[in-house]
């Protein structure tokens, strides 16, 4: 490490002066990286607009399809026997009645002192399920409750019939294996002939505690069964869970009180749809609006009313003609007119209008009325009708052309300015050794001139010393 002392000959401040030169010479390396860090920001600003695009992409993917559109909900005349869920479900209402709910059997088993000694001895178990006997052979390593549950469990995709224990807390014989079936279609019965090691029986007792069945509902007086308590399907588009039976009604036929189930479109969750896609484009808008006022000068980049808002960066790619290109292809589809057999054609239909500044304005009243007059018509409108693309499928279509992570416009963008960063920085890299060569050329160069100015120093102080010598000597022979 050397220590170095500038200006001590000269009384220059020869490290000022290096430094400035310096700064000087390093001019067209500030201006590459002024031109990096314009660059950088650029990237980040067209990043900044795809996340606007992004959020209008989702909103508008929400109703590109027919079934995201026409959903409908249902309600219940009281709180019946059942609940019911609803998919692109036609309107209408049902008169519906539960008469019996799918069941499977089940068959327990008397007590047995332990679930893992070999209480069973040897022999054979046979469980009969109408399709057959399956015989499973109890030997010294089954014998245990728990080694015969798992070979019964073993051949339950055969049997349909699957044993368990439980533990019902009695001191002396607490374990009961219960055997069920799969499903509401399967009935079955075990049988045993186990005998211990002195050939003694040993009974295995059990008894029925419920019988297979399915379930039997009443719809708008139609009988329909099922295997299980859940039917999907049985009401296009509907899925109905059976909870319980449905209350006695004697002078009904059949006789059990019938709960009126209504299925009607859900105008609200739509509305809630188009609310998110308005507030979504007039985000892009107003990303693209965030770089101007209307005088053209510079606006505002944060959201007053909110202090945690991202700082707009449209001002940054004001004048873009990649960012005006999508605006235009925003705009335009926009104002797409959709034909076919539907009764509305245009978004203005729906109370959703252009203001000058390019941003939406959303009439709920007019939203509300067509929705509720006319919701086959906002259908078409927005997801489109047979061979006819909705407005909201072309938003789709757009927007994932110029959202694509391969050739859309961000990814095309960064693609370009960081193949011109990677450039920046090897040119920097390239000079950076010159500035360095440079800058130890200068030092050099000014510590010879302080080495000079030293010795001429020290050659007019010895002259100056010889000269006051002589003078003193021509004054003392005076």
């Amino acid at each position: 490490m050397s220590i170095t002392f500038s200006g001590l000959a000269t009384g220059l401040d020869t490290d000022s002066i290096i430094t400035q030169l310096m700064e000087l010479e390093r001019r067209p390396i500030t201006r590459l990286e002024t031109k990096k860090s314009d660059a950088t920001t650029r990237i980040e600003a067209y990043a900044q607009f795809k996340g606007t695009l992004d959020d209008l992409k989702t909103a508008v993917s929400d109703m590109t399809l027919t079934s995201q559109v026409n959903t409908t909900s249902v309600s219940f005349s009281d709180t019946g026997p059942f609940t019911a869920t609803s998919t692109n479900a036609s309107s209408g209402s049902y008169n519906i009645a539960v008469q019996q709910l799918a069941q499977v059997q089940k068959t327990i088993s008397e007590g047995w002192s332990s679930q893992t000694d070999a209480v069973l001895g040897t022999g054979t178990f046979t469980l009969s399920n109408g399709s057959g006997d399956i015989v499973i052979s109890v030997t010294e390593d089954n014998n245990s409750l728990l080694g015969l549950a798992a070979s019964i469990n073993e051949q339950s995709a055969t049997t349909g019939i699957k044993a368990t224990l439980i533990n019902d807390g009695t001191a002396t014989s607490p374990y009961r294996m219960v055997f069920t079936g799969t499903d509401s279609s399967t009935t079955f019965s075990v049988a045993s002939d186990l005998e211990a090691a002195d050939t003694t029986a040993i009974p295995f007792t059990s008894t029925l505690t419920q019988s297979a069945q399915q379930a039997i509902v009443f719809i708008d007086g139609i009988e329909v069964v099922s295997n299980s308590n859940t039917l999907k399907d049985t009401i296009s588009g509907v899925t109905l869970n059976l909870n319980a039976v449905s209350e006695a009604a004697p002078t009904d036929t059949p006789p059990y009180k019938t709960s009126l189930l209504t299925i009607e479109p859900d105008s609200s969750a739509l509305k809630e749809k188009l609310t998110t896609f308005v507030s979504s484009y007039n985000k892009a808008m107003e990303w693209i609006l965030s770089g101007y006022d209307e005088f053209g000068g510079t606006a505002a980049t944060t959201d007053a009313d909110d202090p945690e808002s991202q700082e707009l960066l449209g001002s940054v790619l004001r004048g873009d003609s990649s960012i005006n290109s999508i605006k235009r292809g925003l705009q335009s589809v926009l104002s797409s007119v959709i034909g076919g057999n539907g009764s509305m054609s245009t978004l203005s239909e729906l109370g959703i209008t252009t203001q000058l500044n390019g941003t939406l304005l959303q009439n709920n009243t007019k939203m509300d009325a067509a929705l509720k007059d006319n919701f086959d018509g906002v259908t078409s409108l927005l997801a489109g009708k047979d061979d006819v693309d909705g407005v909201m499928k072309k938003f789709n279509y757009y927007l994932l052309n110029v959202t694509s992570g391969t050739n859309g416009m961000y990814a095309n963008k960064k693609k370009s300015y960081d193949q011109s960063i990677n450039r920046i920085d090897d040119q920097i890299l390239n000079m950076e050794p010159r500035m360095v060569k440079r800058e130890a050329s200068l030092r050099a160069q000014y510590s010879v001139m302080e080495q000079l100015v030293s010795g001429l120093n020290a050659q007019g102080s010895f002259l100056t010393q010889q000269m006051d010598m002589l003078s003193s000597m021509i004054t003392g022979n005076n």
